[in-house]
């Protein structure tokens, strides 16, 4: 599923141009469309994704589950761990509106994919899978909303501040992996979220409606983590 950065351009560019607004309750791609398909029920790749979610269970520590746990919530503030730990959102109303607005996006971007394919959850195709919460009965597996949204906030934030770009990814690896350490994911359901977060980062950061938002998102950010007003060429 490594898509190259070409592909991705290509993937995008081919999606219909959406209104202006930056209107997050209605799809802007169609994930179908892009994403390759969840291993097929009772096949061998399903059978080693459903050993793989397994292992995990097998050997979580109580640190890694209470972490996971904490990244149920979808917020950008849960990158703060790499940024500055004193991030809030009452400091930086702009930058926490416009990562709502991802998060939306994300959402509405998603739920259509997870209609289309509407895997099951691991813990319903095996009783050996003990999740760490309960997830929607109607809520499907594939791709993984929750890294999803960690890799259209990477890429958003890698942009933002660069100069973090290694830190950023890694913690959006971390955050993603959680969804498989709560039992609620098999991998490629989160590998399915990080190709799906890579190209809904992208287009937004080509969408002149959104230009506005996240420029000043941008602008807020940088001066709160006391960085110049732009980046370094290079970065």
């Amino acid at each position: 599923m490594k898509i190259p950065a070409l592909l991705l351009l290509a993937l995008i560019a081919s999606q219909p141009a959406m209104a202006d607004g930056g209107d997050a309750s209605h799809p802007m791609l169609e994930l179908a469309t892009l994403l390759p398909p969840p291993p097929a029920a009772g096949s061998p790749q399903a059978s080693k994704d459903l050993q793989a979610v397994l292992a995990v269970q097998r050997s979580r520590t109580a640190e890694e589950q209470a972490a996971a746990k904490a990244d149920v919530e979808r917020s950008v503030f849960r990158f703060a761990d790499v940024l500055d730990p004193a991030m809030q959102p009452a400091t930086l109303p702009k930058t926490a509106a416009f990562f709502d607005l991802v998060a939306r996006l994300d959402k509405t971007e998603v739920a259509e994919a997870k209609l289309y394919w509407r895997r099951a959850r691991p813990s319903v195709t095996s009783s050996q899978v003990h999740p760490l919460a309960k997830e929607k009965a109607d809520d499907w597996s594939y791709p993984s909303g929750h890294a999803t949204f960690a890799y259209t906030t990477a890429v958003l934030l890698a942009n933002m501040v660069p100069e973090k770009r290694t830190e950023i990814f890694a913690r959006a690896d971390l955050y993603a992996q959680h969804r498989i350490v709560m039992g609620a994911h098999y991998p490629s359901d989160v590998e399915a979220g990080r190709l799906a977060g890579t190209v809904i980062g992208a287009e937004v950061l080509n969408r002149a409606d959104w230009h506005g938002d996240y420029e000043a998102a941008r602008t807020e950010l940088r001066a709160a983590l006391h960085l110049s007003a732009a980046p370094a060429q290079g970065t």
